[in-house]
This record gives structure tokens, sequence and C-alpha cells, in this order.
């Protein structure tokens, strides 16, 4: 089954290259800036910041997927398209305008990018969808062991096409050398967008009625399970919730963009709701308790500096199926809990005075070059010394 995907992403590849090919000639559009996203966070504070911004020369365009729906309505006077990578037409479409711009931003692994390399007057900036990592990526992703080496090739042509690499700390920085396999060259200090308004006054919404009134909330938040897209295992149950944990509280389920459409969560409208269509940062704004397992969002919600638990039940098979980083349980602000009974006693005998010491270190470790200003940083820098020079690295 492995080799009949890799084969056919193959094909994809070879078809990427051929447009690629045929449309080398398209020669870029003054000022013309495209962002390639697949999430929403980095997108809508780079959109806020430059929708502020009234002496920026950049035009600004986004293409966006499925999952970053949400763009459309972040930014209604820009130029924004929904693409469909499996869409021949719409792979076209997006590489055309990849290629007409003079930088593109992306914020994943877009096979498109490829057609990038060894093309000075187009500017390639990868600002990737987290500020830290648990879990391994790219070329350190465990399942890289049962790929075929034509497959390791085509992700080393995708990161070779990164001519910059957006990084909120040095710890990020050597995960992505690491992860991408690139030099000191290519990163760019200035922060990660998406951390931006953490820094602002925490406003907080929860749709469905608000929920039971003076319940606290916590909020589930974990990670996708490729090798089990569609299961979902809840922190406590609906029983749980009103014996052991006395009713005082609620659980929001916020799922993965990957899976919010194919795993079922088991919610009441009572006291466990489902929360995946709502966006992010107030969601984390409004809980008492973020509980999470290999997720990244612990890097950015450890800037508000509030209690969070680990919910691991499954930590050595995600361990060898997935990859987690070195030393991930003395990495995390807290302990991993692989049982619920671990869970429920963490959370029964929670200290937040000193979670809020161990969050603060950790926060300022992985947020050391994120200080609310990122994405006027990184517009600043691709409106004064990107649009009108050349790209300066030579691969």
């Amino acid at each position: 089954m492995m080799n009949i995907r890799s084969m056919i992403i193959s094909c994809y590849a070879a078809f990427v290259s051929f447009i690629g090919w045929l449309m080398s000639g398209v020669k870029p559009c003054e000022n013309q800036v495209t962002l390639l996203v697949s999430f929403q966070e980095n997108t809508t504070a780079l959109i806020n910041t430059y929708q502020q911004q009234v002496n920026m020369t950049m035009k600004l365009t986004v293409l966006y997927t499925k999952h970053a729906s949400a763009i459309e309505k972040d930014g209604p006077l820009l130029s924004s398209r929904y693409f469909h990578e499996k869409n021949p037409f719409h792979l076209i479409r997006c590489i055309y305008t990849m290629l007409k711009s003079k930088v593109v931003v992306t914020d994943n692994y877009f096979l498109m990018t490829s057609v990038l390399r060894n093309r000075p007057s187009t500017t390639c900036i990868q600002v990737w969808h987290a500020n830290g990592a648990l879990k391994k990526f790219g070329l350190e992703d465990a399942s890289n062991l049962n790929r075929s080496p034509r497959d390791i090739e085509r992700f080393k042509r995708v990161y070779s096409s990164f001519d910059y690499i957006v990084t909120g700390s040095d710890h990020m920085r050597e995960m992505f050398k690491t992860s991408f396999g690139i030099n000191d060259e290519r990163f760019l200090p200035t922060g990660v967008p998406l951390t931006d308004v953490y820094y602002d006054q925490c406003s907080s919404f929860f749709e469905a009625n608000d929920g039971p009134k003076g319940k606290k909330v916590l909020l589930y938040a974990p990670t996708y399970r490729d090798f089990a897209m569609d299961g979902l295992v809840l922190p406590f149950s609906k029983e749980q919730l009103q014996t052991e944990l006395s009713g005082d509280y609620i659980i929001l389920v916020k799922l993965h963009p990957a899976v919010k459409h194919l795993a079922k969560t088991e919610t009441d409208g009572e006291w466990i709701f489902d929360v995946s269509d709502q966006p992010l940062y107030p969601l984390l704004c409004a809980c008492d308790v973020l509980i999470t397992d290999y997720s990244s969002i612990v890097f950015e919600y450890a800037l508000l500096q509030k209690p969070v638990l680990f919910f691991t039940y499954d930590l050595e098979i995600y361990r060898k199926k997935r990859g987690l980083v070195d030393h991930y349980e003395d990495m995390i602000p807290g302990k991993a809990c692989v049982t619920q009974d671990m869970l429920l006693k963490e959370l029964l005998h929670l200290n937040e005075s000193e979670n809020r010491d161990t969050l603060k270190t950790f926060a300022e470790e992985w947020n050391q070059y994120s200080k609310g200003q990122s994405s006027e940083q990184l517009l600043s820098f691709i409106e004064q010394q990107l649009l009108h020079k050349k790209r300066p690295a030579s691969y």
C-alpha cells in the first residue's frame, strides 16, 4: 500500500515539476506577495497587521486550503482564493500565482513550493504553523522509516525551496535545522506571528449558550493521530465530571482541523461541548485549565501562564508510530498522565502557583523572539528587504 501511495505522489510531484517548467518564464509582478496557508492563526495575524499599515506597497493575495477557510472573513478586502491540492486546475492556478509573486509566505509542507527552487526572482518564507514542537516532523518523522528514498528526496526538494524560515526561539531553530536539513543562514528571528495576540488583553467568548453558569472550563485540545484519525478518547466522562469532580467543571473539545469532521465527540450540550469550529485563541482565554497531549498549542498557551495538564494515554504507541522529541516527559511543563486516574489526581491537586512559574520559564524559552510585534517585523522585512531585491541565498 505504501509503495502504491508513494508512486501516486511521485506522479503528482512530476506533474507539479512539469507545470513549473512550463511556467518558468513567468515574471513576478512588482510588490506581489502571496500567502499559501493551511492554518488560520499566522495568516490572521499578518492580515490584521497588514491592514493597519498605511505605508506598505505590497499587494497581498491569500491562497488557503479547506482547514483555513475562516481566513476569508478575516480579510474581505484582500484577494483570497480557496484551493484544493488534488484539483489539477487549482494546482495550476496556484503555481501560476506563486510564480507571479515576488514573495511567497507559507505555513506548512506544500509540494508545490518545490517549483520555487533555483528561482532568484521569487523568495519563499516558511512561517510554520507552530512556535514549538513536541512531536517529530519533517526528516525526523518516525514514519519516514516506512518511506522510500524517492519520498525522502521529494521532501528535501520542498525544504530546499525555503529561502527563509521564521523562528521564535533558538530551541525551534535547532529543530528546524534537523527536521528540514538546513543551515543557520536561512533563519529569520522575527518571532512567530500567531503569538502577537497573546500580548494583547485576553478576550474570550464561548458559544453554545455559554454552558452552565459558575462552572470552571476544561479545554481539551488533542493533536491528531494519523494512525487513528476517527478515534477520540475524552479525558473525563460525563459521570466523572458530575461525581469525582463534584460538578465543578465542563469540558470544551477542540479537535485538530484534520480530524474534526472524522472523529465523533460525545457531546451532550450540558457537560461536554464540541467547539472545534471556534477560533483557538478565545477558547484558550476562556478556559481555566488546558488539557492537551503532544500538540504544539502549549507553546502559545504558556504565554497566558494558566494551568495545563497532559493526557497521554497512548504515549508509547505515539512515540513509536509518530515520533516524539527526545526527553518529551522532561520537556513538557507538567506530568505526562497516561491514565484518567493520573489525570484526575493531577487536576484535583493542581498547584496553580507552581504551575504558573513553570509555564513562565517554558514560555520565555520558546517565545524568545516572539514579543508581540512578530507580524509587523516580518512584514517590514518583506517590504524593506525583499520586494526590490533578488533573494540573497544561493542554492
